[in-house]
């Protein structure tokens, strides 16, 4: 995914597949990042103040709403809404806002 203008931050929605997840510290608080994959592009997902969110690991499919910045260079999103699919087992999706 290419963010053209970097002064524009539009609100985006975008499904795709967690292959990565980090635990990183940002201005001092834990932040969770996840690697979310869309097919052709990938999109870093930023919750500030989580060391963890039950349902978010590699290979879970996402939903994910909000918008889209650039840190580092990579298409980011920071706190995004989130929406996991359903499971194999049919368990029904979760969603939150953060």
């Amino acid at each position: 995914m290419v963010v053209e203008n970097k002064a524009e931050r539009p609100r985006v929605r975008i499904a795709g597949t967690v292959q990565v997840i980090r635990h990183d510290r940002i201005g001092g608080m834990p932040a969770l990042e996840a690697e979310l994959y869309d097919g052709p592009g990938r999109i870093d997902l930023v919750w500030l103040g989580r060391a963890s969110i039950p349902g978010i690991e590699p290979g879970s499919r996402v939903v994910a709403e909000g918008r889209l910045g650039v840190r580092r260079g990579r298409a980011t999103m920071f706190n995004p809404r989130y929406e996991l699919s359903t499971s194999a087992d049919g368990q029904p999706a979760l969603s939150a806002a953060c």
